[in-house]
């Protein structure tokens, strides 16, 4: 912007010098000084800012450790005027998935997306508000029992992360409890978040989560084997691939200020979440 205003006045002044028969010569001298202040001021406004905007270390719950090494510490930022700009363009869920990898993308370092799981990407949306738009996250419940609206205060920092381990490698296998076959699966990764968006899409993508049936890895027999086990076969082995072996531990327990019940929920995401706290 500076340079194209600089550009505009040398030709103003050039037109002025031909009209006057002086040289046309354009005052580089002054819009040097006039850039440097500029700059000056600039830095002297922001000064207070770089601070907050700078780049710091996390680390993720998988450790790196189903990404051959890669995923272990990153490098966040908070969002910048431009992230601000990306994340108000979104007008539906669809683009929302597409949006928040952009951001991802564009807020953090040292990241290979394609080996990014699912648990470290839910890890980063979080930590991502907190940097940039505060710790505190406000929001309304009902309560199962009684159904009154419950405003609560949750401190994003205070969420518990469970990290992965390497004896948790061990435990990508599970006998199921009704046909006493061993499963071996595959923990879910960032983009399956597109087949994960409603239980119908769920269930119908559960085999490709799946990598052996009784040591049997054909697509066939593991479809198959899924739609014909008992249902509580089908929801333990749900349960152990979508469940909190490592990540950030996204549920949340209050009491009910009408009915004094404990209860227990999901973090729910609202149109707070991505705003100043």
């Amino acid at each position: 912007i500076f340079k194209t205003m600089n550009e505009n006045r040398s030709i103003i002044d050039i037109a002025q010098a031909a009209q006057k028969g002086q040289q046309a010569t354009p005052p580089q001298q002054s819009v040097v000084q006039t850039d440097n202040s500029e700059v000056e001021a600039l830095q002297e406004l922001l000064k207070k800012v770089d601070s907050k905007t700078a780049w710091v270390d996390v680390e993720l719950p998988s450790r790196g450790l189903l990404s051959d090494g890669e995923n272990c510490i990153v490098q966040v930022r908070p969002f910048t005027f431009e992230d601000e700009r990306v994340l108000r363009t979104v007008k539906n869920v669809g683009q929302a998935n597409d949006t928040i990898k952009t951001l991802i993308q564009r807020a953090t370092k040292g990241i290979n997306y394609e080996k990014l799981t699912l648990a470290d990407k839910t890890f980063l949306i979080f930590k991502l508000r907190e940097i940039s738009y505060g710790n505190d996250y406000e929001i309304d419940v009902e309560c199962p029992k009684c159904n009154a609206k419950n405003s609560l205060n949750v401190e994003l920092n205070m969420l518990p992360v469970e990290y992965l381990n390497e004896d948790s490698l061990e435990k990508t296998k599970i006998t199921l409890p009704d046909s006493e076959v061993e499963v071996e699966f595959r923990y879910p990764m960032a983009d399956d978040d597109t087949i994960l968006s409603d239980v119908d899409s769920l269930m119908d993508s559960l085999w490709k989560f799946v990598k052996s049936v009784g040591g049997h890895d054909s697509r066939m027999i593991i479809q198959q084997f899924i739609s014909k086990t008992t249902g509580k076969d089908v929801l333990t082995l749900q349960n152990k691939i979508f469940g909190t072996d490592f990540g950030l531990q996204t549920k949340v327990s209050f009491i009910c200020q009408a009915c004094n019940a404990d209860s227990t929920l999901e973090l729910p995401l609202n149109e707070a979440f991505f705003n100043v706290s």
